[in-house]
């Protein structure tokens, strides 16, 4: 009995499978990284938003900064040395208030523009 039951869950489990990878994954929107990062910039006691908030800024980073230097391609934005990860959801957030048409953009869309804004490269020299 117990084996038949498991095979008939497996076998579920099989038929569903091709229905759950059709499904596409939407993009975390401004509005809820917006919020996640409130919740940072004022220190709630949801550590999980708090959290979420950082980790994702920081994956934004990492991301950006490992496509520009493996693809050799010009960075965007460029970060001071210091370590800014608790400042730049303070810029998020000023940024994403400043600009609430972006609210159902993607995060890391906005994310972007907010970076490129508060951290410019400096202009490269001509050639001499």
């Amino acid at each position: 009995m117990k084996k038949t039951a498991l095979i008939i869950i497996g076998l579920s489990l099989l038929a569903a499978s091709p229905v759950m990878a059709e499904k596409q994954v939407e993009p975390v929107t401004t509005r809820y990284l917006y919020n996640a990062c409130m919740d940072a910039a004022y220190q709630d006691d949801n550590l999980y938003t708090r959290t979420y908030c950082l980790a994702f800024i920081q994956g934004a980073v990492n991301a950006h900064i490992h496509l520009t230097s493996s693809y050799n391609l010009p960075s965007q934005y460029c970060l001071p040395m210091a370590n800014v990860e608790k400042k730049m959801a303070g810029i998020f957030i000023k940024y994403v208030e400043d600009n609430p048409h972006f609210f159902k953009k993607p995060a890391i869309q906005t994310l972007y523009y907010a970076l490129h804004d508060a951290f410019p490269c400096p202009e490269s020299q001509p050639a001499n």
